[in-house]
């Protein structure tokens, strides 16, 4: 696994707790963006280079047949996450 995804910063955190929250889900970077609005440390860019990061690590999958870049959460990727968001909590004490 990653060192950046072992030590993820508040907005990877922020980001990986939504899209563990609701692991069925068709995100687009607006829409994840969106459901992101209430932390304002977490902007656009964030979310689209930590996207592209999850793609490159098959955290998340592309779903075909969009016209917009739309991901899904794969089953592995969200244990991966999980574990990742509990070895952050435990290493912040949050």
């Amino acid at each position: 696994m990653s060192a950046v995804l072992q030590l993820p910063t508040a907005a990877r955190r922020r980001i990986y707790q939504t899209l563990v929250s609701q692991p069925g889900r068709h995100w687009t970077v607006r829409t994840l963006t969106e459901a992101l609005a209430a932390h304002a440390t977490v902007k656009e860019t964030s979310v689209r280079d930590t996207v592209n990061f999850l793609l490159s690590l098959r955290i998340v999958a592309l779903v075909p047949y969009h016209r917009t870049m739309t991901v899904s959460l794969t089953s592995p990727g969200e244990r991966a996450l999980i574990v990742a968001l509990r070895r952050a909590q435990s290493q912040t004490g949050v």
